[in-house]
């Protein structure tokens, strides 16, 4: 990479940290992501003018990947205005100012977590899952918290790991962002489902990072539901040993928290769907739960009661359609025939033809 420019802003030999910076940001922020930040501020302190990221990634004992995490995060987040040239390497670097970050920001963005910069990569490329060299896991496997968690993992799968599942799950926090403690209880999650391959955990990995879950309130939130809501509507339709899609989560949220209707209404809409065309189709489902929405059905009851009015109006549909075609077949005049006097004619006809012979 080439060598990126700084623009001196503070020549104090001590290193101010905005008390902005440690409200708001300092809580939810990746480690690694708080040392790139801390030592570029430490740089511009003492009126450095450019620095590389591989000078940044050797003090901090990070990869340059890492350092280009962090610092696309910080950009993400208004932190640091960040120049690209060819819209690909930083030329320069300069940090925005805090001053107009309030508290009532700070408790927004508790409750509402942002994402950070590994997890927005994931939902734009997850195709790019790192394999890491030797000496990268090594450095990795020597901090204690991806100590602890291949320690706390080992011991929930029975077994140790692999190094490829250790691969795998040092990805989890570095390539997909989540905590150190989501990812345990994520494990502890799958394992309780008696999913114990590092493969099937990795997709939900990814599941839980596209959909933001980067706290252990969300984590808990999202097994609560899926247990108790999506598993029952997956099992119904045949497919419970899998994760469902983002877009099936989609669907199954418009029909839980948008039509608010119950398992019980949906379930009946999923039976239907596998009765009618064998497969399970969800936006067959959402067809049929849209209609009943439509309806204001909320009970077994209502779809009888729905189902009453649609044969009924069915049955009149045909009755009027098989009175039609009737009327059409004997609309038109009737002729009257005199079947004596026509039998009369042909054997007349007939002895004319029998003398003409002979």
């Amino acid at each position: 990479m080439s060598i990126i420019n700084l623009y001196p802003q503070n020549l104090n030999q001590f290193t101010f940290v905005p008390n902005q910076f440690i409200d708001n940001y300092l809580w939810n922020s990746n480690g690694d992501f708080v040392k790139v930040y801390l030592f570029i501020l430490r740089c511009v302190s003492k009126s450095m003018n450019s620095i590389s990221s591989t000078d940044i990634a050797d003090n901090l004992q990070l990869t340059e990947a890492d350092v280009r995490r962090a610092l696309k995060y910080w950009e993400v987040n208004n932190v640091m205005y960040i120049e690209y040239e060819n819209d690909a390497d930083i030329v320069a670097i300069k940090f925005c100012s805090l001053d107009n970050i309030n508290n009532n920001d700070h408790v927004t963005s508790k409750n509402e977590v942002a994402l950070t910069s590994n997890q927005l990569e994931a939902r734009v490329n997850l195709t790019s899952k790192p394999q890491y060299e030797i000496n990268e896991m090594t450095n990795f496997m020597s901090q204690p918290d991806y100590k602890q968690l291949i320690y706390i993992t080992q011991k929930y799968l029975g077994k140790m790991l692999t190094q490829q599942d250790i691969n795998t799950l040092i990805g989890f926090n570095d390539w997909l962002g989540l905590p150190f403690e989501v990812i345990e209880l994520l494990v502890e999650y799958c394992v309780s489902n008696n999913h114990r391959n590092m493969n099937y955990i990795e997709k939900v990995a990814i599941n839980w990072a596209d959909e933001g879950i980067n706290t252990i309130p969300k984590a808990e939130h999202r097994i609560q539901v899926f247990n108790k809501s999506y598993f029952k509507i997956m099992k119904n339709l045949g497919i419970g040993d899998r994760n469902p899609t983002p877009k099936q989560i989609d669907y199954m949220n418009k029909w839980i928290n948008d039509y608010n209707l119950s398992i019980e209404i949906i379930t009946e809409a999923c039976d239907r769907t596998i009765e009618t065309i064998n497969q399970p189709q969800f936006s067959y489902i959402d067809a049929i739960l849209k209609n009943w929405n439509k309806n204001n059905v909320k009970t077994i009851k209502d779809i009888n009661e729905l189902d009453k009015k649609h044969n009924q109006k069915t049955t009149n549909k045909q009755s009027v359609k098989t009175t039609e075609n009737q009327s059409k077949f004997i609309n038109y005049d009737q002729r009257t025939y005199n079947f004596d006097e026509l039998e009369k004619k042909a054997m007349e006809l007939l002895i004319k033809e029998t003398d003409g012979r002979y």
